[in-house]
């Protein structure tokens, strides 16, 4: 199994040092990758540990209780009807 050095990206087997950074006494700085955040924005943005979840959904939705969506009555009757009428016309 390998792994890549973080400091110069070379493969090293695992429980071995990378051969070339401790040949070289100063490697140089190895570059950000674009998919890595600065260290400076660890940790913004995100809700403390005495984040209220209840508190949340009554402040950004307001404290009513949301509406029941569901069919009308009707619905189910024409459903049946359309059905009755593909079964009709598919037997004759």
């Amino acid at each position: 199994m390998k792994y890549l050095c973080p400091t110069c990206d070379k493969e090293v087997a695992v429980g071995t040092h990378c051969p070339r950074c401790t040949k070289i006494s100063s490697p140089k700085p190895r570059e950000r990758k674009s998919w890595e955040q600065e260290e400076t924005a660890d940790g913004l943005d995100l809700p403390d540990e005495d984040f209220d979840y209840d508190d949340f959904i009554a402040r950004e939705f307001g404290k009513a209780p949301h509406r029941k969506t569901s069919i009308a009555w009707y619905w189910y009757l024409v459903a049946v009807a359309l059905l009755t009428l593909m079964i009709i016309g598919i037997f004759r």
